[in-house]
């Protein structure tokens, strides 16, 4: 039996566009459907970033990627902006069927110290290794409560993220129960202008079989530098472990590149370490700061 790994990241719906249409245009061909929503986030992306370099004040913040990485940072968005993130993947190989995907992120700062974040898959298809029809809908829908908490030594952070991930799925996409995460993060300025970031999460699962056990945890370390002002490289390790499951391994390379304070654009592969993790990995998408709301 063919293998599917579902992600956690995310579920997406354009502002002004009839979402309705597009789903249709999904069940009849992935492709299409996946190349109109780059287009639209591509329009988007275009008239934010005029707006961003011309309309931008030296004194705002600037955009604040948690993206490409598994890895998460301690990081959080300016306080009272609201913040995006959007992108595609595909991925597949090992065994595993083809899933092609758009995550999105919506990112809220309360404050120094608070963030909310809301994320999902906007589109979701699922092609069968091994033959069969395809699968196309939505993705599930999680929420999360982020702390950073105060600095204690110079050149390091740490945070804490809560979520939860709701089934909010298509039928054949998801699990259709909810997960319970609880994530700690640890970051550390190295020499050479050289950052390390490292997580671990314990993952409640809402739905196992008789011999896996309730609990999944994930664990993952990325090393990044900017470069030039406007790019940012970065390597991740990251993995899952669960008992009466195959463990998962990859590693990823990833650039980013700061188009303005507004908007930052992000490419990557990744590949799996061993047989039981999809084989390979190809994303790209971008970080918008949308604006102040309080």
């Amino acid at each position: 039996m063919a293998r599917t790994r579902v992600h956690n990241k995310s579920t997406f719906e354009i502002t002004g566009c009839k979402v309705d249409r597009i789903q249709i245009m999904a069940k009849e061909s992935p492709k299409k459907a996946l190349l109109v929503y780059f287009t639209m986030v591509g329009i988007g992306a275009a008239a934010l970033a005029f707006c961003g370099s011309a309309c931008a004040d030296s004194q705002e913040p600037g955009a604040t990627p948690f993206r490409p990485t598994v890895t998460s940072g301690a990081g959080l968005s300016a306080p009272g902006w609201l913040e995006l993130e959007m992108g595609g993947q595909r991925q597949g190989g090992n065994g595993f069927d083809a899933r092609t995907s758009v995550p999105y992120l919506l990112k809220y700062g309360l404050n120094d110290r608070f963030a909310l974040l809301l994320g999902g898959d906007g589109y979701v298809g699922i092609s069968p290794a091994r033959g069969g029809a395809d699968v196309t809908g939505r993705g599930d829908t999680a929420t999360t409560l982020k702390y950073l908490a105060p600095d204690a030594i110079e050149g390091t952070s740490f945070g804490l993220e809560a979520s939860v991930k709701f089934p909010t799925a298509s039928k054949g996409l998801g699990t259709g129960q909810s997960d319970y995460s609880l994530k700690g993060i640890y970051g550390l300025d190295l020499p050479g202008s050289f950052h390390l970031d490292t997580n671990l999460m314990g993952t409640r699962l809402g739905s196992v079989t008789a011999v896996q056990g309730l609990y999944q945890w994930t664990w993952a370390a990325a090393v990044s530098r900017a470069f030039a002002e406007k790019w940012t490289m970065a390597f991740d390790l990251s993995g899952t472990q669960q008992r009466g499951a195959a463990s998962t391994a990859q590693y990823l390379v990833a650039a980013s590149y700061a188009l303005n304070k507004r908007v930052v654009l992000d490419a990557g592969f990744s590949q799996g370490l061993n047989s039981d993790t999809p084989k390979y990995s190809a994303f790209g998408g971008m970080t918008v700061l949308i604006g102040k709301l309080h």
